[in-house]
């Protein structure tokens, strides 16, 4: 069937105007997602504030919630500052888009392929890895806190206890060393990232199979797969207790854990597109326009997902420090569920 060049012309305007508009919705939803996530910050920092005066004010020794101790809140604080700061690359990179569509700031910026703009899509992918392994650590954290919890104070890892709040800082830091050496692979050994000319910038390319493999499993699979583990560990275990001898902190942590693997199962959803280009590519050898642009919408979605919903798990209300009339009332009744 001949396709004049009229037709082509259409065709041609409708694909750049689709693609403009997923570019839009890409950078607002990036937008909102680092409002949240500083939002989010600055009541954390606000509560490890207020638990740092009034820490002998109020008894802490029973938990009403979740974020009770600094450790649950320097855990989630390093997941939303890794949020901030991936939601943060990701607006530049679709900014270097909205420059390269509209041939605004051409004589600023460098659109091309350049040190950069490699710089750019290395510490996406640095941050990446660094987000599920926040996801990773906190699993570990109430892993630790709910099976192990009688055996904390005589728990001993790296001559330190899992109780111990430099315990998880020290965990942070090597998280943070461990997805540092992950990027190092991916620029020499699979050359995994790619320019992007209808993009304008670069990014993890379909036709490198090898090297999305690669990323893929690093950043992904690799840390979900004991995620899944671990809370599967702590639901089990749960259910195994009787229901008297469970906890109100236990029994909120795991309606956490299931909303979390909900909201997970959820997310994942929007990670089909994605696997349908890349199958489509090595069945076809050929990749459809806007596959790039709607893989990186896919992934706005997804950061949104983990930032609003994570601020709604965590409860905004819990991040906030009771007040002393609440606490009170909450330690009594969580006393009397101990003693029943």
């Amino acid at each position: 069937m001949h396709i004049s060049t009229s037709e082509q012309l259409v065709f041609l305007c409708i694909m750049v105007t689709i693609g403009i508009l997923i570019n839009c919705f890409t950078l607002v939803t990036h937008i909102f997602c680092i409002i949240i996530s500083l939002t989010v910050l600055i009541f954390l920092i606000y509560r490890l504030y207020f638990n740092y005066l009034y820490r002998r004010k109020i008894d802490l020794r029973i938990s009403s919630s979740v974020f009770d101790d600094n450790t649950s809140l320097i855990l989630i604080a390093n997941t939303y500052f890794i949020l901030a700061m991936y939601n943060a690359t990701w607006i530049s990179l679709t900014l270097r888009t909205f420059a390269g569509d509209f041939s605004l700031w051409n004589n600023i910026l460098d659109l091309g392929d350049s040190m950069t703009c490699r710089m750019q899509v290395g510490i996406l992918f640095f941050l990446t890895c660094a987000l599920y392994h926040s996801f990773l650590l906190q699993a570990l954290s109430r892993f630790i806190n709910i099976i192990y919890m009688s055996r904390l104070n005589t728990m001993k890892i790296c001559k330190m206890s899992p109780n111990d709040i430099w315990f998880y800082i020290l965990l942070i830091m090597v998280s943070w060393f461990v997805s540092f050496l992950l990027v190092i692979p991916a620029y020499t050994t699979f050359n995994v990232f790619s320019y992007f000319p209808e993009q304008y910038h670069c990014l993890i390319s379909f036709s490198n199979v090898n090297g999305f493999i690669y990323s893929m499993l690093v950043s992904y699979l690799i840390p979900v797969c004991p995620i899944l583990y671990i809370y599967s560990r702590v639901i089990f275990y749960v259910r195994r207790l009787p229901k008297r001898g469970v906890l109100i902190r236990t029994k909120r942590e795991v309606t956490v854990i299931k909303h979390i693997l909900k909201t997970c199962f959820g997310i994942s959803i929007l990670g089909l597109p994605t696997l349908f280009f890349l199958f489509q590519y090595i069945i076809t050898g050929r990749i459809h326009p806007l596959a790039d642009r709607i893989h990186e919408l896919c992934l706005a979605i997804n950061a949104l997902g983990f930032t609003f919903g994570f601020a709604v798990l965590n409860s905004f209300i819990h991040i906030l420090p009771q007040l002393p009339a609440v606490h009170e009332r909450n330690n009594v009744m969580n006393i009397q569920d101990i003693d029943l």
